[in-house]
């Protein structure tokens, strides 16, 4: 987002509160209130009468106007309190957060304070004993909230990281793109300043983990790493009976079952960057059947981790 486009968002933010705190300013001074030209307040005005809420009935709009050279704003109401959250609802933002906790900072423990809080009264009874049958405990290692920083911050990071085919340990300087759970174990995805090359490092092998100053713009993965499928071509991927409770676990009804007792799933949203380590992690109880495009990724994923296992794994 560019800064024109950030100031003039920030600017139509606080319009229209401040027009409801101060019903009939002046166009003037609510101009100078918000630093702009009378004219581009104008025009900013005209744009806020576009805004509304879903599903955007002639009354659902903002209905912001000037007369007499004053401004008044009337709100559609749902927009004066926020909504009320349902008990499932409330659960489900309560084993979201469960599962950032290895990652999170102080920020989440005040956001779950606020959830609780706007739980409807004799809901947040009910949403607990609900979050403590879930089983959402991600075991993350301690090192995962340094790499959480590092993505978040864009800042580049060192550590030794071990190669199971040498049995030794290399420095690596890596920035971080994604941090990724996959059957209990953590990975790290980040561009390889030592391989000059996007690598996937698993948390569980890094060693002397450093946060450094040094800031990186985050690269775009090539066309082919970051490929979406479409709707009408979705990924069909067959597990065998050893994985099956995992994968019925992970995608419910969407699980189709075969008389082998192996099963299997179509995915409509998936890209290879993130198909071929799931698929991968599988060690062979997962296969993808379909389309030509993703077989062949996951093929050469596979045959690019065995040809580097002399030499390194990542």
């Amino acid at each position: 987002m560019s800064a024109g486009v950030t100031e003039r968002l920030r600017r139509l933010l606080f319009l229209v509160p401040y027009v409801a705190k101060h019903p009939g300013v002046t166009v003037d001074a609510l101009a100078q209130a918000a630093g702009v030209s009378k004219d581009t307040l104008l025009d900013e005005l005209e744009l806020l009468t576009l805004v509304g809420h879903p599903p955007f009935q002639p009354d659902d709009f903002i209905d912001i106007y000037v007369e007499d050279e004053r401004v008044y704003v009337e709100l559609d109401q749902r927009l004066s309190a926020p909504p009320r959250l349902t008990p499932n609802e409330g659960v489900a933002l309560l084993a979201a957060a469960e599962l950032l906790r290895p990652v999170a900072s102080d920020a989440l423990s005040l956001a779950l304070t606020k959830l609780e809080r706007a739980l409807p009264p004799g809901a947040l009874e009910k949403a607990q004993a609900l979050r403590r049958q879930l089983d959402v405990k991600s075991d993350a290692p301690p090192d995962t909230q340094t790499l959480h920083r590092a993505i978040t911050q864009a800042r580049e990071v060192t550590f030794d990281y071990l190669t199971l085919g040498r049995g030794d340990t290399e420095r690596r300087r890596v920035q971080p793109l994604e941090l990724k759970a996959v059957r209990d174990q953590w990975y790290l995805s980040g561009f390889c300043l030592t391989r000059q090359d996007v690598r996937l490092f698993r948390v569980d092998r890094l060693s002397r983990l450093e946060l450094t100053d040094t800031p990186f713009t985050p690269r775009t993965q090539a066309p082919s790493a970051s490929r979406e499928v479409e709707p009408s071509a979705p990924v069909k991927v067959r597990f065998a009976k050893a994985a099956a409770p995992y994968v019925r676990e992970r995608f419910g009804d969407g699980v189709r079952e075969l008389l082998s007792g192996d099963v299997e799933v179509h995915l409509s949203w998936a890209t290879e960057s993130w198909l071929v380590p799931w698929v991968l992690s599988f060690g062979g109880d997962a296969r993808v059947v379909e389309p030509a495009w993703a077989v062949d990724a996951v093929r050469r994923g596979a045959q690019a981790r065995l040809d580097a296992l002399p030499t390194s794994t990542a």
